[in-house]
């Protein structure tokens, strides 16, 4: 059995940064509300949205707080993951303070900060690494929850649309957001419950670009409360307003595994993908363009098809002799620690001292590593959702994204330029492509592709790379979007293989 002789790893991150969109309706002042969360039309979840007065120093605040938890299946295992948002606020909506905390793995990742004269200065936390970055934050700028606050506010009715500026927690990036009232429908809510309620059509933009992956619908009545919000991701998310104990109620762990849901099937079967080292893809994308979200690189090539929504992709094994080098040097964001890679910690670089021992050569030392990090995490399991390396030095378990975050921070503890790629692998008995984590390594003035989870230092023409990334910064989950972008929208088909 392929993909990490269990399975791959797909979409972790996926889930969490669709929710955006989908956070329950903020209700009145010093009030609570309660939504249940669906994906593939299986219950994965609840959201605790509540408001409160506060008050300093004489003057009058409100704290926002939206808790989030996700429970799936990832085949034997189950995995949780906890999103909490939270933010001081004036009482016409202006945002002061925030704090967001993620839970996927034994240890947390916090980003926080405070609005000073126009500026925003986020300081993310985790691994024992501290990062901070300064941003633009006028006095329009809204929470992650804005336009279900803008609704409660002031409701819509058909026809019109109403622009916002609304912070993307985990991305940790401002979006301008666009909602559109179209129409009157008759909605059915979770338990079969039909209410006539106003359709809002909500667009995305992210630094002048188009993100659909955030898009959404939302059904609202004629207060602006939101009993319904889908997205067209992941098999279709939609989350129901309703009761404490509907949002609690047990999840349907059994009805929704999120490896099985994640597969894209394809019609011709690869025999011995470890092996291959070119293949020739037709790939479709419902929505996206193919060439505008697939990168391309030594490995990868892509050419036009017959229109905008395929692409003619063409992957082959590349080593570090192969191809132009780069005229440029790594930047120094992939040597340095960060939150996830966490390649200063003493755990790590005792392991990483180890693993390359002797060894005289950048390559040669990626390599040992490499080999290193696939023999000795021996608890190959998906109950974690993404643990930062230091964890994974010490736990020594996880599926691809452990393998990987360990093996780019081992990498960097001796001096080898590194980081993580995030794709799509073919996974044999399923007779399809998952998501995946690999790594590439900066050797002979090249990345290089190395797999810790597979032992491959030559990796196969069935890794198809969405994107790569140092981790690095406050933003470390935006090189994800691509997955959220293809999964349930991208078919693929094998041309040519060899």
């Amino acid at each position: 059995m392929r993909w990490s002789r269990r399975g791959a790893c797909p979409g972790t991150f996926g889930l969490g940064l669709v929710l955006f969109g989908l956070a329950g309706a903020s209700p009145a002042r010093g009030q609570e509300s309660w939504d249940a969360v669906f994906i593939a039309g299986a219950k994965v979840g609840s959201i605790h949205t509540f408001v409160e007065p506060v008050k300093d120093r004489g003057n009058d605040y409100v704290r926002v707080r939206v808790d989030t938890v996700l429970k799936y299946k990832r085949l034997d295992d189950v995995v949780t993951i906890k999103l909490q948002y939270g933010t001081i606020e004036t009482p016409d909506g202006q945002v002061l303070r925030l704090d967001t905390r993620t839970l996927a793995s034994d240890q947390e990742m916090r980003a926080y900060g405070d609005v000073k004269a126009g500026k925003m200065t986020l300081i993310l936390e985790g691994g024992g690494q501290s990062q901070k970055k300064t941003i633009d934050w006028g006095p329009d700028v809204r929470g992650p929850y804005a336009p279900e606050q803008s609704l409660a506010r002031q409701p819509m009715k058909a026809g019109e649309s109403r622009e916002l500026r609304m912070y993307i927690p985990d991305l940790n990036k401002v979006c301008d957001i666009k909602l559109t009232a179209v129409r009157e429908e008759q909605v059915e809510l979770g338990g079969k419950v039909i209410r006539s309620l106003l359709r809002i059509d909500q667009t995305t933009v992210l630094d002048g670009k188009p993100q659909s992956v955030f898009d959404a619908t939302l059904w609202a009545d004629s207060r602006g409360q939101i009993f319904k919000t889908a997205q067209d991701v992941l098999g279709g998310m939609v989350s129901y307003r309703t009761t404490r104990e509907g949002a609690n109620a047990p999840d349907s762990l059994v009805k929704f595994d999120q490896i099985l849901n994640s597969v894209i099937k394809i019609k011709r079967k690869i025999t011995k993908p470890e092996a291959t080292r070119a293949i020739k893809y037709r790939v479709t994308l419902r929505g996206e363009e193919p060439l505008l979200v697939l990168p391309t690189d030594r490995r990868q090539t892509l050419r036009p098809d017959t229109d905008k929504s395929s692409a003619i992709l063409e992957v082959k094994t590349a080593g570090p002799q192969d191809g132009e080098p780069s005229a440029e040097a790594a930047d120094d964001q992939f040597l340095r620690p960060n939150a996830l890679i966490t390649s200063a910690d003493a755990k790590v670089v005792l392991l990483a001292e180890k693993a390359a021992g002797n060894a005289a050569s950048p390559w040669e030392k990626a390599t040992r590593i490499e080999h290193w990090v696939h023999l000795n995490i021996k608890e190959k399991n998906f109950e974690t959702a993404f643990a930062p390396a230091s964890e994974v030095a010490r736990n020594l378990s996880g599926d691809c994204t452990e393998h990987s975050v360990l093996t780019a921070a081992m990498c960097r503890a001796v001096g080898v330029p590194s980081r993580v790629a995030v794709g799509l692998i073919y996974v044999d008995h399923l007779n399809g492509f998952g998501y995946h984590m690999w790594n590439e390594v900066f050797v002979n003035s090249r990345w290089v592709a190395l797999d810790s989870a597979f032992d491959e230092s030559t990796v196969d023409a069935v890794h198809i790379k969405l994107s790569d990334t140092s981790l690095d910064g406050v933003a470390p989950y935006e090189a994800f979007l691509p997955i959220v972008k293809v999964l349930g929208k991208m078919t693929i088909d094998p041309l040519e293989i060899d």
